[in-house]
């Protein structure tokens, strides 16, 4: 693996670079969320939250190792330290920064993280169907095609099949294996 990303924790110095990505409709053409304009303060309040100790989400910011420069967001919520499962999101807030492979350095560092320390067995990820980059990435990362839940998200005046992709701590032991040779 590269380390051409790391992980820090989202600080309110964040703020302004957050608030521009809450607001850039490109960017959540591909996310499952609903876009709509926020104001500084509704991304402020969010953002307050966001850094604060929480055992049921941990959100880092994804940063450039060579200038630290804060490219995106990674987290890890609705954590269940029962049935030891996270459920991720990622994203890469600059167009020029995306496809570039720095979700799947991220999305590797976490998964090292929820598996190796948090101790837990599963971690998922949604993806709209239609999103073939976003499928092969997350492939690559030994992530699998679990379900598909049909028409699920209204977004840009139709409905959108959402695909549910899964890795088991023992899939990523796997991955690990293979990847030593």
């Amino acid at each position: 693996m590269s380390n051409r990303v790391y992980l820090r924790s989202l600080e309110l110095t964040d703020l302004n670079r957050i608030y521009q990505w809450h607001n850039d409709p490109e960017l959540y053409a591909t996310l499952t969320s609903s876009f709509h304009p926020v104001s500084l303060q509704t991304v402020e309040d969010w953002l307050k939250k966001k850094v604060q100790y929480s055992d049921k989400e941990i959100n880092y910011a994804i940063c450039l190792t060579d200038t630290s420069e804060h490219v995106g967001n990674i987290y890890m919520r609705e954590i269940d330290y029962i049935n030891r499962t996270g459920f991720l999101g990622a994203f890469v807030g600059r167009t020029e920064h995306r496809r570039k492979g720095y979700i799947s350095e991220a999305l590797l560092q976490v998964v090292e993280y929820a598996y190796g320390v948090l101790g837990l067995q599963r971690l998922y990820m949604h993806t709209f169907a239609d999103n073939y980059p976003a499928i092969t990435l997350l492939e690559k990362c030994g992530f699998k095609i679990e379900g598909k839940m049909r028409r699920h998200i209204f977004k840009n005046g139709e409905f959108k099949d959402v695909l549910i992709l899964g890795m088991c701590e023992c899939d990523y032991a796997e991955l690990k294996k293979n990847a030593k040779g």
